[in-house]
């Protein structure tokens, strides 16, 4: 493995998820979009616009015989900075990477649905707390026994706690105490009556929604699905990674590319004001016609090289979103790394078994395997009948008034009842439970074979990105002998030249040619080693180990691949 020494510790990613946990404490609540707006309105005042030349109407050239060049506006040197020094930031891929893993929005939105998820955690969890209760109950009871005629109010009142159990029962304990106004006939006296009374009452299934696997099924899916979301997290900034690194060598590569084309613009410029000294003795119009040809040619390629090289800088302040460097703004970053050239070898079964370690895609199957085998549990659960046993125990005061009931009460150590039965319900022919168990079978079945399926993907992934190195490599090797051959045949042609060879139509054919020759093979050369540093990246990123190959620590349990019987 190459040692990257050009990489920083950068900061850890997981702050990311931390932040965005308790971003709400922070919220006002106030949704200003002029406001955030603010910054990238104030850098686009600094935009340069530059000047852009009406379009010609004849054809009007310094290498042109007798043209009037006083008259011309002035030359432009071939070499000429994209910005001035003082808006110009070389930045090393560390910083850059560092910057943007802190920094970027889209990273920054994904860590937010890991703390989402797992309040949904805690939300699953809060159904075995501990609830109060209280209710008030008045009634009014007639009834009639032949000629006598009974009333009675009736004012009942019941507080309690009541909570869930993580085997599936429900304990209550309740206190009751009641009023009752009796009545009579007309010569019938009235009289209050107070009973109290504390119960302790306890449910318990003992076949279906039995054990705490079951019961507390909905925490661990509400888990695993948090764990998820934080590798879809991982998988962001992965993914972030892989596009600063591939777009800070584009830009290396691009930079290279405006120099290879200044070299060609001189050079070509160079042969068109020796054609035109020697028009009239060995050089024809159509000769100095062709090179002024050739001459704009270059210079446009140049304006396009130059633009790839803005827009390349630019494209990294976006992944950075870092607001010393506004998108807006006139800053021009640059790359102040170089690129590796030289050979890397890797072990391709060490980079499947440390694939199959690390992929977050497999991590993320294996969750989602152990879910669907806890919602078969519960499915095969469900299909048992319902039998609850159901016992409870209390005692029960009566007095002439509250206190009185509630004194009795406390002395009624020996008046305390109890009971104790069991609850059978069963759906005949169950149809629902079988069908949601089958469902759930088929479901874990399609998992598995999600994740055999992802095993020859990763597989594949890994096997890919390792040819694509190797061919990278061959690639920077065979560009480099291109160059060297189109130097060489350039370099003859400069010799004839300078022994006096004559600028035949030909001859400057041939020159401008190996001219151009060797630009697309400095230009080739500068792409493969670009694609090289790329594909080492993508070579990570297909092992999942991109994140430890810039030294980025995201805060999650170490995966390991679990032995599950399929």
């Amino acid at each position: 493995m190459m040692n990257r020494n050009t990489r920083a510790v950068l900061a850890a990613a997981s702050a990311l998820v931390l932040t965005a946990g308790c971003q709400t404490e922070r919220d006002d609540g106030i949704f200003d979009p002029r406001a955030i707006g603010r910054d990238e309105r104030e850098a686009s005042t600094t935009y340069n616009r530059q000047n852009l030349r009406p379009l010609p109407t004849t054809l009007q050239s310094r290498f042109l015989p007798n043209q009037n060049q006083s008259a011309m506006p002035p030359e432009e040197p071939t070499r000429v900075p994209i910005a001035s020094p003082e808006q110009t930031v070389a930045l090393p891929l560390r910083e850059i990477a560092q910057r943007a893993v802190t920094n970027n929005y889209n990273v920054k939105v994904s860590g937010y649905t890991p703390a989402i998820d797992e309040t949904r955690i805690t939300e699953a969890e809060a159904r075995f707390d501990p609830e109060f209760f209280s209710s008030v109950t008045f009634e009014q009871r007639r009834q009639a026994f032949g000629e006598a005629n009974n009333e009675a109010d009736v004012l009942s009142t019941e507080t309690g706690l009541r909570q869930l159990l993580p085997s599936g029962g429900q304990v209550e304990v309740s206190y009751r105490p009641q009023r009752v106004n009796g009545a009579g006939d007309e010569d019938a006296e009235g009289g209050f009556n107070w009973t109290n009374e504390v119960r302790l009452q306890i449910t318990q299934p003992l076949l279906r929604d039995f054990g705490f696997a079951i019961n507390r099924a909905r925490i661990t899916i509400n888990r695993n699905n948090q764990r998820v979301s934080l590798l879809d997290f991982r998988r962001d900034v992965e993914e972030l990674l892989r596009n600063v690194e591939e777009n800070y060598w584009r830009l290396v590569q691009a930079q290279q590319n405006v120099r290879i084309l200044e070299e060609l613009l001189q050079r070509t410029m160079d042969t068109a004001g020796r054609v035109r000294e020697r028009y009239g003795q060995d050089v024809t119009l159509e000769q100095v016609s062709n090179s002024i040809a050739r001459v704009e040619s270059a210079r446009t390629n140049l304006i396009r090289a130059r633009q790839r090289v803005a827009d390349l800088s630019d494209q990294l302040k976006n992944f950075m979103n870092d607001p010393d460097y506004p998108v807006a703004g006139p800053t021009l970053i640059l790359p102040a790394d170089k690129p590796l050239e030289s050979v890397v070898y890797f072990d391709f079964n060490d980079s499947i078994q440390t694939a199959q370690a690390n992929r977050f895609e497999l991590g993320q199957q294996q969750i989602r395997v152990d879910s669907a085998n806890i919602a078969l549990q519960v499915a095969k659960n469900n299909e048992l009948p319902q039998l609850n046993l159901v016992g409870s125990v209390g005692t029960q005061a009566v007095g002439e008034d509250y206190i009185e009931s509630n004194t009795e009460l406390a002395d009624s150590h020996d008046d305390i009842s109890f009971s104790i039965g069991l609850q059978f319900v069963q759906r005949l022919g169950n149809r629902e439970a079988r069908a949601i168990f089958r469902r759930a079978q088929l479901q874990r079945m399609q998992a598995v074979d999600q994740y055999r399926g992802l095993i020859d993907q990763v597989s594949l992934d890994v096997k890919i990105a390792q040819r694509e190195v190797e061919a990278s490599w061959q690639s920077i090797a065979q560009t480099r002998a291109t160059r060297f051959a189109a130097g060489k045949a350039l370099d003859v042609i400069g010799t004839l030249e300078e022994g006096g060879n004559a600028l035949t139509p030909d001859f400057l054919d041939r020159k401008l040619n190996r001219q151009q020759e060797l630009a697309v093979a400095e230009q080739n050369e500068a792409d493969a080693i670009a694609s090289y540093n790329i594909a080492i990246s993508r070579f990570e990123s297909a092992k999942g180990t991109i994140l430890r190959y810039n030294n980025v620590v995201l805060d999650e349990e170490k995966r390991a691949i679990t032995k599950a019987n399929y």
